[in-house]
């Protein structure tokens, strides 16, 4: 499920695209929107410092991590006027390995003010903090990859549902059956917001083009953006009992064989290959490797040494390693 980001100027109509949106997906998907009065954030207060937006939007990302998932569309409502914030809120998306779209709802800001006059005292912004976030606004650009594939919308304006029908389409990137349905479902708010059906037309398109790789899918996790695996409390014991294995099986095979002979004697480790070393391997010098061994691994390879099979494979390709350049 997607991350659904909307931007826009203060008092641009945001909530109402938001409500929008929410009404195409829920029919079909679970939706869960974010934004400063769910989180009991009054607007004024939340921006009227610079020390007090950076904590605003803090919460806000913080709310969006919690609630990111497969199963659930999320949307934030919120300027997210700030080109770095919103690369950020890629990164969540990406590290949750879903689906993000960029929604600019473009509303003059001329416009914006008369509807903040308009507003009540409890939702209205003072004309400081308006004038001071309206200057600010770092429109969002289809160019940057944090802010594509962008939809951008201008409230009351003909095309305007369209417009959001293809973002919603895009967004969940739903198979052509599930988009006809959703064709089907949206025939009543068609009615009231013409343009719904062309809209879904140009959502399906947007599909055509996303499985032709020309829009972004769901976003793949970097080894940056994702968390290490949790691991049982036993696995260093298990990979130390298998090298250590390893390093009984060589003195075993060294032992039985003949005085002078274990220069040269291939020695069988099973599955975890051949060793034939050109010299006698002494009990020190082999719980030498085995620690550096281990050592390496905890930082630098433990994720790919949680099955105790590839520990000992990896560890007697290192004591070849080790020996060859010995000499």
């Amino acid at each position: 499920m997607p991350l659904i980001v909307l931007s826009g100027q203060p008092c641009s109509g945001k909530s109402t695209v938001a409500a929008t949106l929410q009404q195409l997906l829920q029919p079909s998907h679970p939706v869960h929107v974010v934004d400063e009065p769910s989180l009991h954030l009054e607007r004024n207060t939340a921006y009227q410092t610079t020390v007090q937006e950076k904590a605003t939007r803090g919460t806000l990302k913080s709310a969006v991590e919690r609630a990111i998932s497969k199963k659930t569309v999320i949307i934030l409502d919120s300027l997210n006027n700030i080109k770095g914030y919103r690369y950020e809120l890629w990164c969540v998306a990406r590290a949750a390995g879903t689906r993000y779209v960029m929604v600019h709802v473009a509303t003059p800001a001329a416009t914006c003010s008369e509807w903040n006059a308009a507003r009540p005292d409890g939702q209205r912004y003072s004309e400081a903090v308006f004038q001071d976030l309206a200057g600010r606004f770092e429109t969002p650009d289809s160019r940057n990859r944090w802010d594509a594939p962008l939809f951008t919308v201008r409230p009351g304006s003909a095309d305007e549902a369209s417009v959001l029908a293809a973002a919603a389409a895009a967004a969940i990137g739903a198979p052509l059956q599930q988009q006809q349905q959703q064709q089907q479902q949206g025939a009543d708010l068609a009615a009231d917001a013409g343009g719904l059906q062309e809209g879904l037309q140009q959502g399906l398109q947007e599909e055509q083009l996303l499985h032709q790789g020309a829009l972004p899918g769901e976003l793949q996790p970097t080894i940056a953006t994702t968390n290490p695996a949790l691991l049982g409390t036993n696995v260093l014991h298990e990979l130390d009992r298998a090298v250590q294995d390893v390093v009984s099986r060589i003195l075993e095979v060294q032992q039985l064989a003949p005085a002078g002979g274990a220069a040269g004697c291939m020695i069988d480790l099973g599955h975890a290959g051949r060793l034939m070393p050109e010299r006698h391997l002494p009990l020190a010098e082999l719980r030498r490797h085995k620690r550096s061994f281990l050592k390496l691994a905890t930082k630098v390879t433990f994720s790919r040494l949680q099955d105790p099979a590839a520990a000992q494979r990896m560890f007697v390709d290192y004591i070849k390693q080790q020996l060859a350049a010995a000499g």
